[in-house]
């Protein structure tokens, strides 16, 4: 039975609303909790899009009149994201009841750790900015031959403001410090490509800020900048590209309000996920087979250039599967969502368990790494997939790998160490050397006392 795209957004405001109430009440929200991060994901690439084509935005392949995404699978798609963000919200209260054991002697970080990665990569870093990187007056070395399309010299152009990431977390926003990831920040908007390069960590850096001084949100000034920030987002990538055109200052500006006005409004391209999202469910049914997993064999493999191995499978390979003519998906780099990944898989089963199951672990793993500390190997590993939760729910679950492991290597390396090399306990009294904050759970069950 179809169901109206108007009732599918009433429908959709009260679920949202009640799912809101119900984490705020049983499953101790703060900014750093994965459902904070779904929440607004949901309502402002779901919720707010349906009502913004309910209002008259046109929608995804609108250029193609017998291709363009219908009302009716926009009602589709808006009642399927209910049926996950439900499953999530209860897997999440879930979650936050069960009590956590205490661990004895929680894998702490090590400083010599950090430092070590950070002297490798930081110059790494600099040395792949300097030579493959757009800088005012300065022309990049050319990449030729089979080389010229790998992502790897893209990725080490990052190792620098990683490893600042990772000297932040454990110095604080010292000056210097602050300062250099200022000016990396800056050289990410001048490129005026993978934006996610500018907004992961500037996500990283607010939940470190915050969790430094046991803060669950932030005050409004602060909230106020992240508003401004996200919005910034949208016409990031042509600032980049009109400032190495040399623009003026004021013609940038023009344009970059034109692109957060038709944000405002939900009729920028880069807010059709959900136009995205109900497209993958209708060329799912239209491909008639599940894929049973098949999704994520591109894992295996991702690590290996594919200059070496041209054939290798890719990580997008079956949305060339369910992909048409009349809609090429993945001809144009379109994202099947973390919900639309399940449905390929598994059907509406998979939505409902895969959604729990995602949301249980991640509602778990927030609880833990609270209980433990902020110093401890829990909590830095915790932050490392927070702060890339949006990339998740917005491509899919192998973001999960590609996102924390290959575009935030610097840290993952960090972390690999520490599982792999534990420190004699007789040295853990020394770690950490700052003042770890308070535990929110037990601060929550203070206040209530």
């Amino acid at each position: 039975m179809e169901i109206s795209l108007f009732n599918a957004v009433v429908l959709d405001a009260g679920v949202w609303l009640l799912c809101l109430i119900a984490l705020l009440a049983f499953a101790r929200l703060s900014i750093t909790h994965p459902a904070t991060t779904y929440l607004a994901f949901h309502a402002v690439l779901i919720s707010a899009r349906a009502i913004a084509i309910l209002g008259g935005a046109i929608t995804l392949f609108s250029g193609l009149a017998t291709s363009a995404v219908t009302h009716s699978e926009i009602s589709r798609a808006v009642i399927v994201a209910d049926l996950g963000l439900v499953a999530m919200t209860g897997a999440w209260i879930l979650a936050a009841q069960r009590p956590t054991k205490p661990t004895s002697h929680p894998r702490v970080l090590q400083l010599g750790i950090i430092q070590a990665v950070s002297a490798m990569t930081i110059p790494i870093g600099c040395i792949a900015m300097m030579l493959w990187s757009r800088l005012p007056g300065w022309t990049p070395q050319e990449i030729r031959g089979q080389w010229a399309t790998s992502n790897w010299f893209v990725i080490a152009q990052t190792w620098a403001g990683l490893s600042l990431l990772a000297l932040i977390y454990w110095y604080g926003f010292k000056p210097v410090l602050t300062i250099s990831m200022g000016i990396y920040l800056a050289f990410v908007v001048y490129q005026g490509a993978f934006r996610f390069r500018l907004l992961v960590p500037l996500i990283l850096l607010v939940q470190i800020y915050l969790d430094r001084r046991s803060r669950r949100w932030p005050k409004l000034s602060s909230a106020t900048l992240l508003i401004a920030c996200g919005l910034v987002f949208f016409p990031l990538k042509e600032i980049g590209h009109q400032l190495q055109s040399g623009q003026t200052v004021q013609n940038v500006w023009r344009n970059a309000r034109q692109e957060m006005a038709a944000a405002l409004r939900g009729d920028h391209p880069d807010e059709r996920i959900l136009d995205e999202f109900a497209s993958t469910l209708t060329l799912a049914d239209r491909h008639g087979k599940l894929f049973w997993g098949r999704t994520y064999s591109g894992l295996l493999t991702v690590f290996i250039p594919r200059q070496w191995w041209p054939e290798k499978p890719g990580l997008a390979d079956f949305e060339k599967e369910i992909s048409t003519q009349a809609r090429p998906m993945a001809e144009d780099g379109m994202v099947v969502t973390m919900l639309g990944e399940f449905y390929l898989n598994f059907s509406y089963l998979g939505v409902v368990i895969l959604s729990f199951a995602v949301a249980y672990v991640t509602g778990r793993w927030f609880q833990a790494a609270y209980q433990r500390g902020y110093f401890t190997l829990s909590h830095f590993m915790y932050l490392l997939v927070a702060c890339n939760l949006i990339q998740i729910f917005r491509d899919g679950l192998i973001s999960l790998f590609v996102f924390t492991i290959v575009n935030m290597m610097p840290l993952a390396v960090i972390a690999l160490i520490h599982l792999v090399y534990r420190s004699p306990r007789r040295a853990l009294h020394r770690y950490p050397i700052l003042k770890t904050p308070r535990v929110r759970q037990q601060a929550d069950e203070q206040t209530v006392a």
